[in-house]
């Protein structure tokens, strides 16, 4: 890898950093006009080079991951839904589990891995074959969007084994039932 590629790459990681910890409200596409203070898209007509420089598919990826960070519970309650959607953001951007802590950490965002816990419904790390209820909405790895509500109802299928983990989480690929997707989850975030 040529000296120039690593310093492309290193300079990506921090606008990528910089603009994922960098508010809402201080985003040139908000100042502009192009976003709202949730970083939703409000004016999709971009017709001069500075709104065009200000919300770019760089950005959009950025702003899609940093809704994904926004929607994360803050507690030991929902804990669970921490590790899906870092699963998510793992899955979409490539980073290492490693590279996703020091994000958190910039953050102030602490970890304590023991808040996952083994529920009633494991058998060791496979999940019980049934039928279940999401506690949490899912969200979609390519945009940030909700594809499954809370409440609604999950398959889980036999041999349903841990696909990945996160911080010491076990991710499983469950169906939802309404809509038939393919989504990720956390022991933690079901229930019956």
């Amino acid at each position: 890898m040529s000296i120039i590629s690593r310093s492309a790459d290193l300079f990506y990681a921090f606008r990528f950093l910089k603009l994922l910890v960098t508010p809402w409200e201080n985003m040139e596409a908000y100042k502009l006009g192009i976003i709202d203070n949730d970083g939703k898209v409000i004016n999709k007509t971009r017709t001069t080079s500075e709104e065009k420089a200000a919300y770019t598919v760089f950005h959009r990826l950025v702003f899609n991951i940093k809704r994904l960070l926004s929607r994360l519970p803050f507690g030991k309650t929902k804990i669970a839904s921490w590790a899906t959607a870092l699963f998510l953001i793992k899955e979409e951007t490539g980073m290492s589990e490693e590279a996703i802590l020091k994000v958190l950490k910039k953050m102030d965002i602490d970890f304590d891995d023991t808040l996952f816990e083994s529920t009633w419904y494991m058998n060791n790390d496979i999940l019980q074959p049934g039928i279940y209820i999401l506690m949490n909405d899912a969200l979609s790895p390519k945009t940030g969007e909700v594809i499954a509500q809370a409440n609604s109802k999950i398959m889980v299928h036999e041999d349903c084994f841990p696909i990945d983990t996160v911080i010491g989480s076990p991710i499983y690929e469950v169906t939802h039932i309404k809509t038939k997707q393919k989504i990720f989850i956390n022991p933690g975030e079901i229930g019956r």
